[in-house]
């Protein structure tokens, strides 16, 4: 699938944030957005105002590439080029050369498309759901957060996306600008069948059996020996927790 470049679309960047309503195609369904502006996201700076720089890049992607809304009623969009902006929690599109911020109303989440190199790597295919809130984090608006694992026995492999702003505190000896910085970071969590959420110290299979308990320890890490898999793979993981689900879940 061919991948949008940010930079493509800098110099058609509207000055103004201008609103007005949009549909995208998703067989019954119609969901409004607005159109937004954008200014300088493929650089290093994401913008310079006031003698302050920005740099680092709030966005999970260097570029948008193609994915799908999912809504509620169980339908998608058509495919379309998406972004999500971690500091400032927008799900983000582009539609006819305009990026467009997704107003989540009747919204499940997004994927994005898999790449052309996906079979041969170690990550699952990129789901994002909006649909964890205060019960499971707190979260007091829609937050998408990847879904790793999720075969529906209760049993989830989450990842919250989330960035901060490091403010700076000096100029620039030479252009005399106050440096800003986006600090990205992704916090790993397993969500048990009890509905209990576990934060993880790492993505690594120790931690994940940790996690699950010491009386699953010994047969969770003989499966991983046994089969060579891959301790830091999203995909051996989502074959460990698999395992787990099908084996040992109901062994209490």
């Amino acid at each position: 699938m061919k991948r949008f470049n940010l930079s493509t679309y800098i110099l058609s960047a509207v000055s103004f944030i201008l609103l007005f309503s949009l549909n995208i195609k998703a067989q019954d369904d119609q969901v409004d957005y607005q159109n937004v502006e954008i200014r300088n996201p493929a650089g290093t700076t994401i913008y310079a105002e006031n003698n302050t720089e920005i740099q680092g890049n709030p966005l999970i992607k260097d570029s948008f590439e193609n994915g799908r809304i999912l809504f509620t009623s169980g339908k998608a969009s058509d495919i379309i080029p998406i972004n999500y902006d971690s500091y400032k929690n927008e799900v983000l599109f582009i539609e006819n050369d305009k990026f467009m911020v997704l107003n989540t109303t009747g919204v499940k989440g997004f994927m994005f498309t898999p790449p052309a190199d996906f079979a041969s790597s170690n990550r699952v295919q990129e789901v994002y759901t909006l649909q964890l809130r205060d019960k499971e984090f707190g979260f007091s608006e829609p937050t998408p957060v990847q879904v790793l694992y999720n075969e529906g026995s209760g049993t989830q492999l989450l990842a919250y996306h989330h960035t901060s702003l490091m403010k700076g505190n000096s100029k620039d000896p030479y252009t005399g600008k106050v440096i800003n910085r986006y600090i990205n970071s992704t916090d790993y969590f397993l969500k048990m069948k009890d509905g209990n959420v576990k934060k993880l110290r790492r993505l690594r299979d120790k931690d994940i059996i940790k996690a699950l308990g010491k009386k699953y320890k010994k047969p969770l890490k003989s499966f991983m020996k046994d089969n060579d898999l891959d301790g830091r793979s999203e995909k051996d993981l989502a074959k460990l927790l698999a395992y787990y689900d099908e084996n040992l879940a109901g062994d209490n």
